[in-house]
């Protein structure tokens, strides 16, 4: 019998990061052993090692590769979308609909936020969120440029806004309140979110899908003034 054609080594590394994913996902990392690892992807620990020098570059490798796939998923809905408010909303309802396909990487990014004290973890993560955030003030200073967001918001500040509504649910999701939050309300929140941000001109008055929002909200607290 021919004997299996051997994956060249960056295909390898690959395929064992996919591998370790739910297995760093689903435990702490300090409770994480190489033999774990080792069982999941299938070689042995010698093996393991000939790629990664221990449980801790592995752990960042798997950290450090969520946010490319992410992105390219939000890439591929702005390249879609016209409208960079538009685009956030979709890629907000995106993330709601497929989060449970999502679960390994949202899993791993909390297990690794408890172990940001270690420079080298915290040092990953910062790198995965600088991504996100600045994908989301680089999609809202476009629609500044366009006419279409306020000039007076903090791009930034605003992206941070939005990850927090996707770490919202994440959390919802994980601790079991996801049947509190429809698809019709993620729809209205994101509605929310992308009308405290357009500009006066862009607003066509109020329409149905805004007056919604306000079953979500006090009637004394957002949205805030234009």
């Amino acid at each position: 019998m021919p004997r299996a054609r051997r994956l060249p080594a960056e295909d390898r590394r690959r395929q064992i990061i996919e591998s370790a994913r739910e297995v760093f996902a689903s435990q702490s990392f300090a409770k994480v052993g190489t033999a774990d690892l080792a069982k999941a992807v299938g070689v042995s620990e010698p093996a393991l090692y000939r790629y990664f020098s221990g449980k801790k570059e592995l752990f960042l490798a798997t950290l450090r590769s969520t946010a490319p796939k992410l992105l390219e998923l939000w890439q591929n809905i702005a390249s879609d979308v016209e409208d960079p408010l538009e685009t956030l909303w979709s890629i907000g309802v995106d993330y709601y609909d497929h989060l449970q396909s999502h679960s390994g990487n949202m899993r791993l990014q909390f297990q690794a936020i408890s172990e940001a004290h270690d420079p080298e973890i915290r040092e990953a993560l910062r790198e995965n969120f600088v991504s996100f955030v600045d994908f989301v003030a680089e999609t809202l200073d476009e629609g500044k440029r366009r006419g279409i967001v306020r000039r007076d918001i903090d791009s930034r500040l605003m992206a941070w806004q939005f990850l927090g509504i996707g770490l919202t649910l994440d959390l919802m999701h994980l601790l079991g309140f996801s049947s509190e939050l429809d698809r019709s309300k993620m729809e209205q929140w994101g509605r929310l979110y992308g009308e405290t941000l357009r500009a006066p001109s862009q607003r066509s008055g109020v329409g149905p899908g805004v007056r919604a929002v306000s079953e979500l909200v006090s009637s004394e607290g957002w949205p805030p003034e234009a």
